[in-house]
């Protein structure tokens, strides 16, 4: 997400310090438990300063869930770009992105996933379709593994789907003072995506080790 600088003095404030604590109340209280005060209070606004970026707390919600899943859709993107034409390295980076994504900010992915239920109507429209497109791809990469004979499950549309579903989850329980690093956790979903769609061979990739998650 990009960060619009923070104002000082009598001028208006950032709209992401508004950003940042709708996702502190939503992630605490609940979408239905947070009102545009807790919001302001939280952001350290007057409400009115709230409204000059969004007109209600639903179109607060909307922008949240629209720039998460605009980063997870750029992101898979970025990932199935670099690992070329294989589908096994396809699968195995998009699993490790998606991953990689969703534990970088757990408070956003719990509230993109389970507040789907706050949205009106057309917003709900909208985030399906985001979601979708974000589905789509691990659908296609999954289809060609499946034609080219690497991936022999013969159910690709629910297997695609059931690695989704368990790279997303991962922001439910990851916690930083958990045994495992977010580069850990993706390496082995990586490798369950590919099980997943009965992969006939795996990844010629190394785990990752403790100089190469901290950078040394």
């Amino acid at each position: 997400m990009t960060r619009d600088n923070a104002s000082s003095g009598s001028r208006r404030p950032g709209r992401q310090v508004i950003v940042d604590a709708a996702v502190r109340c939503f992630y605490k209280q609940g979408y239905e438990g947070s009102s545009v005060r807790d919001i302001a209070e939280d952001a350290g606004v007057t409400p009115a300063a709230l409204y000059h970026y969004y007109a209600s707390k639903q179109d607060l919600l909307m922008d949240l869930i629209t720039r998460f899943m605009a980063s997870s859709i750029d992101r898979t993107e970025d990932a199935l770009r670099r690992a070329g034409p294989d589908p096994v390295a396809r699968l195995f980076g998009a699993a490790q992105s998606h991953v990689l994504w969703n534990a970088s900010d757990v408070a956003s992915s719990f509230i993109v996933n389970s507040e789907i239920r706050s949205l009106s109507p057309a917003n709900r429209e909208q985030h399906i379709a985001q979601r979708d497109r974000l589905q789509r791809l691990f659908d296609t990469c999954v289809e060609e593994g499946c034609d080219k004979g690497v991936f022999t499950t013969p159910w690709p549309h629910e297997a695609s789907r059931a690695v989704v579903v368990m790279c997303t989850f991962v922001a439910r329980w990851y916690r930083e003072s958990g045994p495992l690093s977010p580069e850990e956790i993706a390496w082995r979903y990586g490798h369950m995506a590919l099980s997943l769609v009965g992969a006939s061979r795996g990844p010629q990739f190394e785990p990752p080790t403790y100089e190469s998650v901290n950078g040394r």
